[in-house]
């Protein structure tokens, strides 16, 4: 659970009041709940409480990243609670407040989700000056955000494919039918569906018949059949060069690394990786 994802959803109940979320993703990325909470409003105080509540579940926060949106009551809250952990905003809703900046919003707006979801710093850093000459004012936006928030090559903590918040409101998604109910059978509700996915999920795992999660098993399978004929050299022991067509990359098997740092940043095998492990698949 080294990445959060936290979200809040309106009831719809007499009562009214807010259902707070944490949720975080398992090995075959499907949604691992983390904690529930019910709230009067989404404020500060409320906030508060609730990532006491999650701070006291997993036990430390330096090894941790929240993804949230961009509402000033999570960011406070945050800060005095997982101040040893990174903070990441949810590009989406970033992107969604840099329209207003620019009137040629597909490409800027594309621009924007290019830089954030590369890889390298060196790809981030041009497409920032493209950016830069393109729309000043999107730039500045951007800068005064903080690079590490929104961007994964900048990231301090591995993203992986937390990029929005999107998990977090697809769990929202998942609890739709209950929002009019009280906060009691609300619960029960949510109870009875997280038992009936983990007992599912179990189920599956058992019956199970490859080494890797059946994500992983795909992502893999998938980046075996778009590899490239490539040159291959060994360098040292486990470090190799490989020559693609238009770039040259190193691997080190034992640090776990490569030069495009998609293996570094996901931990899954790149696809330079697989042309030198494609044997052994």
């Amino acid at each position: 659970m080294s990445v959060i994802c936290i979200d809040a959803t309106h009831l719809k109940a007499k009562t009214r009041g807010v259902l707070l979320v944490a949720v975080c993703k398992d090995g075959n990325e499907m949604i691992y709940p983390l904690a529930f909470g019910f709230t009067n409003s989404e404020c500060t105080e409320s906030w508060t409480w609730f990532l006491k509540k999650l701070y006291k579940l997993i036990q430390y926060s330096d090894r941790v990243l929240l993804v949230l949106d961009q509402y000033n009551g999570i960011f406070n809250a945050m800060e005095a609670i997982f101040s040893d952990a990174a903070h990441g905003i949810c590009a989406y809703h970033l992107s969604q407040n840099l329209k207003r900046f620019c009137k040629q919003r597909d490409y800027v707006i594309s621009l924007y989700y290019h830089a954030t979801y590369v890889y390298h710093i060196k790809d981030f850093d041009r497409l920032m000056v493209e950016l830069k000459e393109t729309y000043h004012k999107v730039y500045d936006e951007l800068q005064g955000v903080g690079i590490k928030m929104f961007s994964r090559s900048h990231c301090p903590r591995k993203r992986y494919f937390f990029m929005t918040t999107s998990i977090a409101e697809l769990m929202n998604s998942c609890l739709v039918a209950f929002r009019k109910l009280s906060i009691t059978a609300m619960a029960e509700c949510i109870r009875d569906l997280l038992q009936r996915w983990f007992y599912y999920r179990r189920k599956n795992a058992c019956e199970m018949s490859i080494y890797l999660t059946t994500f992983a098993d795909k992502q893999i399978k998938d980046r075996i059949d778009t590899t490239q004929q490539c040159e291959i050299h060994l360098i040292h022991f486990n470090k190799f060069k490989v020559d693609g067509k238009w770039k040259v990359k190193t691997i080190d098997l034992d640090e776990r690394s490569c030069s495009s740092r998609e293996w570094d940043l996901d931990d899954l095998p790149c696809s330079h990786v697989i042309e030198i492990c494609f044997p052994i698949f």
